[in-house]
Protein backbone atom coordinates (compact mmCIF):
# COMPACT_ATOMS: atom_id res chain seq x y z
CA UNK A 1 0.00 0.00 0.00
CA UNK A 2 1.37 3.38 -1.02
CA UNK A 3 -1.39 5.75 0.07
CA UNK A 4 -4.28 6.23 2.47
CA UNK A 5 -7.26 8.57 2.81
CA UNK A 6 -7.66 10.14 6.24
CA UNK A 7 -11.37 10.83 6.56
CA UNK A 8 -13.68 11.48 9.49
CA UNK A 9 -17.13 11.49 10.99
CA UNK A 10 -17.32 15.29 10.87
CA UNK A 11 -15.30 18.47 10.52
CA UNK A 12 -12.85 19.53 13.20
CA UNK A 13 -12.42 15.98 14.50
CA UNK A 14 -8.65 15.72 14.07
CA UNK A 15 -7.81 14.61 10.52
CA UNK A 16 -4.96 17.11 10.20
CA UNK A 17 -3.65 16.25 13.68
CA UNK A 18 -3.59 12.57 12.76
CA UNK A 19 -2.05 13.27 9.35
CA UNK A 20 0.66 15.37 11.01
CA UNK A 21 1.60 12.59 13.43
CA UNK A 22 1.61 10.00 10.65
CA UNK A 23 3.81 12.17 8.44
CA UNK A 24 6.18 12.97 11.30
CA UNK A 25 6.58 9.33 12.28
CA UNK A 26 7.09 8.12 8.71
CA UNK A 27 9.66 10.88 8.16
CA UNK A 28 11.53 9.79 11.30
CA UNK A 29 11.47 6.22 9.94
CA UNK A 30 13.23 7.41 6.79
CA UNK A 31 10.17 7.13 4.53
CA UNK A 32 9.87 9.66 1.71
CA UNK A 33 6.33 10.72 2.64
CA UNK A 34 4.10 13.14 0.77
CA UNK A 35 0.82 14.84 1.61
CA UNK A 36 -2.15 15.78 -0.53
CA UNK A 37 -5.24 17.69 0.51
CA UNK A 38 -7.09 17.79 -2.82
CA UNK A 39 -9.32 20.65 -1.72
CA UNK A 40 -8.83 22.91 1.29
CA UNK A 41 -11.49 25.43 2.29
CA UNK A 42 -11.41 28.42 4.64
CA UNK A 43 -8.14 29.56 3.09
CA UNK A 44 -7.66 33.28 3.74
CA UNK A 45 -4.00 33.61 2.83
CA UNK A 46 -2.21 30.28 2.92
CA UNK A 47 -3.85 26.87 3.50
CA UNK A 48 -3.42 26.18 7.22
CA UNK A 49 -3.66 22.37 7.03
CA UNK A 50 -1.40 22.12 4.01
CA UNK A 51 1.15 24.52 5.50
CA UNK A 52 1.36 22.48 8.70
CA UNK A 53 1.94 19.22 6.82
CA UNK A 54 4.41 20.76 4.39
CA UNK A 55 6.51 21.77 7.40
CA UNK A 56 7.09 18.02 7.82
CA UNK A 57 7.20 16.80 4.23
CA UNK A 58 9.06 19.78 2.74
CA UNK A 59 6.61 20.03 -0.15
CA UNK A 60 5.57 23.11 -2.06
CA UNK A 61 2.08 24.25 -1.00
CA UNK A 62 0.82 24.24 -4.57
CA UNK A 63 1.67 20.57 -4.80
CA UNK A 64 0.11 19.64 -1.46
CA UNK A 65 -3.08 21.73 -1.81
CA UNK A 66 -3.96 22.20 -5.49
CA UNK A 67 -7.53 23.50 -5.01
CA UNK A 68 -8.51 26.16 -2.47
CA UNK A 69 -11.61 28.08 -1.41
CA UNK A 70 -11.84 30.98 1.01
CA UNK A 71 -15.14 30.16 2.73
CA UNK A 72 -15.53 27.55 5.52
CA UNK A 73 -17.70 25.21 3.45
CA UNK A 74 -17.65 21.85 1.74
CA UNK A 75 -15.72 21.83 -1.55
CA UNK A 76 -18.94 21.62 -3.58
CA UNK A 77 -20.45 24.51 -1.62
CA UNK A 78 -17.24 26.44 -2.34
CA UNK A 79 -17.84 25.92 -6.06
CA UNK A 80 -21.42 27.17 -5.73
CA UNK A 81 -20.54 30.19 -3.60
CA UNK A 82 -17.28 31.29 -5.22
CA UNK A 83 -17.94 30.26 -8.81
CA UNK A 84 -14.57 28.52 -9.25
CA UNK A 85 -14.86 25.01 -10.63
CA UNK A 86 -12.14 22.39 -11.10
CA UNK A 87 -11.67 19.10 -12.92
CA UNK A 88 -11.82 15.73 -11.20
CA UNK A 89 -9.55 14.44 -13.96
CA UNK A 90 -6.96 17.06 -13.01
CA UNK A 91 -7.13 16.00 -9.35
CA UNK A 92 -6.63 12.33 -10.19
CA UNK A 93 -3.70 13.08 -12.52
CA UNK A 94 -2.15 15.17 -9.75
CA UNK A 95 -2.65 12.31 -7.26
CA UNK A 96 -0.99 9.80 -9.60
CA UNK A 97 1.95 12.16 -10.11
CA UNK A 98 2.49 12.40 -6.35
CA UNK A 99 1.96 8.67 -5.90
CA UNK A 100 4.90 8.11 -8.23
CA UNK A 101 7.00 10.74 -6.46
CA UNK A 102 6.70 9.54 -2.88
CA UNK A 103 7.12 6.23 -1.10
CA UNK A 104 3.90 6.87 0.80
CA UNK A 105 1.20 9.49 0.26
CA UNK A 106 -1.21 10.75 2.93
CA UNK A 107 -4.43 12.06 1.37
CA UNK A 108 -6.60 14.15 3.70
CA UNK A 109 -10.27 14.81 3.08
CA UNK A 110 -12.36 17.83 4.08
CA UNK A 111 -15.06 17.15 6.64
CA UNK A 112 -16.60 13.68 6.68
CA UNK A 113 -16.61 10.83 4.17
CA UNK A 114 -19.96 11.83 2.62
CA UNK A 115 -19.03 15.50 2.16
CA UNK A 116 -19.50 16.47 -1.51
CA UNK A 117 -16.44 17.46 -3.50
CA UNK A 118 -18.56 18.21 -6.55
CA UNK A 119 -22.19 17.59 -7.42
CA UNK A 120 -22.92 13.86 -6.96
CA UNK A 121 -19.30 13.14 -6.05
CA UNK A 122 -18.04 12.82 -2.46
CA UNK A 123 -14.98 11.53 -0.60
CA UNK A 124 -16.21 7.94 -0.73
CA UNK A 125 -16.36 8.29 -4.53
CA UNK A 126 -12.83 9.70 -4.52
CA UNK A 127 -11.52 6.83 -2.38
CA UNK A 128 -13.19 4.34 -4.71
CA UNK A 129 -11.85 6.00 -7.87
CA UNK A 130 -8.33 6.39 -6.52
CA UNK A 131 -8.16 2.94 -4.92
CA UNK A 132 -7.63 4.36 -1.44
CA UNK A 133 -8.07 2.47 1.79
CA UNK A 134 -9.31 4.72 4.58
CA UNK A 135 -8.79 5.57 8.23
CA UNK A 136 -11.80 7.10 9.99
CA UNK A 137 -11.18 9.73 12.68
CA UNK A 138 -13.97 10.25 15.21
CA UNK A 139 -14.55 12.09 18.45
CA UNK A 140 -14.16 10.44 21.83
CA UNK A 141 -17.23 11.75 23.61
CA UNK A 142 -21.01 11.61 23.59
CA UNK A 143 -22.59 11.19 20.15
CA UNK A 144 -19.63 9.44 18.60
CA UNK A 145 -21.22 5.97 18.48
CA UNK A 146 -23.84 7.01 15.94
CA UNK A 147 -21.46 9.14 13.87
CA UNK A 148 -18.71 6.52 13.84
CA UNK A 149 -20.95 3.60 13.00
CA UNK A 150 -22.75 5.47 10.21
CA UNK A 151 -19.42 6.56 8.67
CA UNK A 152 -18.07 3.00 8.90
CA UNK A 153 -21.27 1.46 7.53
CA UNK A 154 -21.39 3.91 4.62
CA UNK A 155 -17.74 3.22 3.77
CA UNK A 156 -18.31 -0.54 3.80
CA UNK A 157 -21.48 -0.19 1.72
CA UNK A 158 -19.35 1.56 -0.92
CA UNK A 159 -16.87 -1.31 -0.91
CA UNK A 160 -14.09 0.64 0.81
CA UNK A 161 -11.37 -0.96 2.91
CA UNK A 162 -11.44 0.54 6.43
CA UNK A 163 -7.96 0.14 7.91
CA UNK A 164 -8.84 1.55 11.29
CA UNK A 165 -10.83 3.91 13.47
CA UNK A 166 -9.08 6.56 15.55
CA UNK A 167 -11.11 8.03 18.41
CA UNK A 168 -9.56 11.40 19.15
CA UNK A 169 -9.68 13.75 22.13
CA UNK A 170 -10.10 11.58 25.22
CA UNK A 171 -10.13 13.74 28.36
CA UNK A 172 -11.75 11.47 30.95
CA UNK A 173 -14.43 14.01 31.87
CA UNK A 174 -17.24 12.58 29.72
CA UNK A 175 -18.64 9.38 31.24
CA UNK A 176 -19.43 8.05 27.74
CA UNK A 177 -15.70 7.89 26.97
CA UNK A 178 -15.44 4.79 29.16
CA UNK A 179 -17.80 2.73 27.01
CA UNK A 180 -17.68 4.36 23.56
CA UNK A 181 -14.60 2.45 22.32
CA UNK A 182 -16.01 -0.91 23.41
CA UNK A 183 -19.37 -0.28 21.74
CA UNK A 184 -17.78 1.01 18.53
CA UNK A 185 -15.65 -2.16 18.43
CA UNK A 186 -18.74 -4.33 18.95
CA UNK A 187 -20.58 -2.54 16.13
CA UNK A 188 -17.73 -2.46 13.61
CA UNK A 189 -15.38 -5.29 14.56
CA UNK A 190 -12.53 -2.76 14.68
CA UNK A 191 -10.73 -1.95 17.93
CA UNK A 192 -10.36 1.84 17.91
CA UNK A 193 -7.06 3.57 18.57
CA UNK A 194 -7.70 5.86 21.55
CA UNK A 195 -5.93 9.21 21.31
CA UNK A 196 -5.94 11.62 24.29
CA UNK A 197 -6.43 15.34 24.03
CA UNK A 198 -2.98 16.89 24.30
CA UNK A 199 -1.30 20.26 24.43
CA UNK A 200 0.71 20.74 21.26
CA UNK A 201 0.85 18.53 18.18
CA UNK A 202 3.11 15.54 18.81
CA UNK A 203 1.71 12.35 20.31
CA UNK A 204 3.65 9.94 22.50
CA UNK A 205 5.86 7.55 20.56
CA UNK A 206 3.84 4.41 21.32
CA UNK A 207 0.67 6.05 19.97
CA UNK A 208 2.42 7.21 16.83
CA UNK A 209 3.71 3.69 16.26
CA UNK A 210 0.17 2.39 16.70
CA UNK A 211 -1.07 4.86 14.10
CA UNK A 212 1.54 3.93 11.50
CA UNK A 213 0.73 0.30 12.19
CA UNK A 214 -2.75 0.95 10.81
CA UNK A 215 -1.25 1.74 7.42
CA UNK A 216 1.10 -1.22 7.39
CA UNK A 217 4.39 0.20 8.70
Amino acid sequence: MKSVLITATDTGVGKTFLSYNLALTLKEMGVNVGYLKPVETEVKDIPADGSLLCSITGQDLKEAVPIRYSLPLSPYAGILEEGKDFSLEFLKEHYIKLLNRYEFLIVEGAGGIAVPIKKNYNYADLAKDWGLSIVIVSRAGLGTINHTYLSYFYAKSRGLNVLGIVMNGFEGRDVSERTNPRIVEELTGIKPVKVPKIEGLVLEGFLRRELVGLIGF
